[in-house]
């Protein structure tokens, strides 16, 4: 009798759980009696998989990303407990994170930017130091899935949200890019000429190089989409792709973003770098070297290494090499 008591119980074991998608685009409660139960409902409301025979390929996850992997695990949850309902890719295992610890990581970096006030790269980076592997894995899956709808819009007026934490001279978005590479080339001639004046130098370089520049436009058409020059570093549409390792030929991870489309993007492309192949501070030491011996000189030449494409990538941070580009050297 007691044998039978239990299996009573074992048999009618029923659990309540809310579901919903990868894109939370509907919520739904259901009682189920088994993983493989969970699994067919889910997919019946949800329709995640296409083949619905495929049931390993349908994964169930906590929203810390937990998968739930047996009846044992999924009666040990609390009622009502919210699982999210993924189909996980071939060799590749499923990331669920929830909608709210992702809208707190961008909600983080946001606030960083409305902190600082003014644009700082280095100040951003410096935040996405800490915990960097989760704090980017999070923010860039948050990032793929936001809406791409309003990339085309140019104006504050017309994508007021793309403007948060900006300038507020700033009225448009090429506007803002264009300041942006400004700014970075701007950061090179000040690093020009603070090494040379630290060395008791002359400054006559700096002069010629800010002539250059000047007539340049301090290269701001690096960011602009709507740029004609063949300096131009992304599309028409704003798309930017990795130039991979300044010792490589192409970017091995396929790196790209549009900082056009959102402000969560515009954020994240501050962390990406210009990274010069032949290395700043390789290029600062020989010009000073040369003007201490007073040898003659071609400013042109260093001019080229210093600001531009010729000896410039735009890299996503993680194929930015920091250390010695040992290979490459001045000729």
């Amino acid at each position: 009798m007691e044998i039978l008591k239990i299996f009573s119980c074992c048999k009618s074991k029923k659990l309540p759980v809310k579901i919903t998608d990868e894109k939370r685009s509907r919520k739904v409660g259901v009682i189920v009696s088994s993983l493989l139960d969970l699994k067919k409902k889910s997919n019946d409301l949800l329709h995640v998989i296409t083949n619905s025979d495929d049931w390993d390929s349908l994964y169930i996850g906590l929203e810390d990303g937990t998968e739930v992997s047996d009846d044992d695990y999924l009666f040990s949850l609390q009622n009502n407990t919210l699982l999210i309902i993924y189909e996980a890719k071939p060799r590749q295992p499923a990331q669920i994170h929830s909608a709210g610890m992702l809208q707190e990581a961008m909600e983080r970096y946001l606030k960083a930017i409305h902190d600082l006030q003014n644009f700082n790269a280095e100040e951003i980076v410096k935040f996405i130091e800490d915990n960097k592997d989760e704090k980017l894995k999070l923010t860039w899956q948050y990032v793929s899935k936001l809406p791409s709808t309003k990339s085309h819009l140019s104006s504050i007026s017309e994508h007021p949200e793309w403007f948060s934490g900006c300038n507020k001279l700033v009225t448009t978005k090429e506007e803002y890019f264009r300041k942006c590479a400004q700014g970075r080339i701007r950061s090179y001639l000040r690093d020009a000429r603070n090494r040379l004046s630290n060395n008791n130098l002359s400054l006559c370089p700096i002069d010629k190089f800010k002539s250059c520049l000047e007539k340049q436009k301090y290269f701001a058409c690096y960011f602009d989409r709507k740029d004609k020059s063949q300096d131009k570093l992304c599309d028409s549409k704003g798309q930017f792709q990795c130039q991979g390792q300044y010792n490589k030929t192409i970017c091995e991870s396929s790196h790209q973003i549009n900082p056009y489309d959102n402000a969560e993007s515009r954020v994240l492309f501050s962390t990406w770098n210009l990274d010069h192949v032949i290395e700043r501070v390789k290029i600062l030491s020989d010009l000073c070297l040369k003007i201490r011996c007073n040898n003659e000189f071609d400013h042109l030449k260093y001019f080229d290494l210093l600001f531009s494409k010729k000896n410039l990538k735009l890299v996503h941070k993680n194929c930015h090499v920091i250390g010695p580009h040992t290979e490459c050297q001045i000729v």
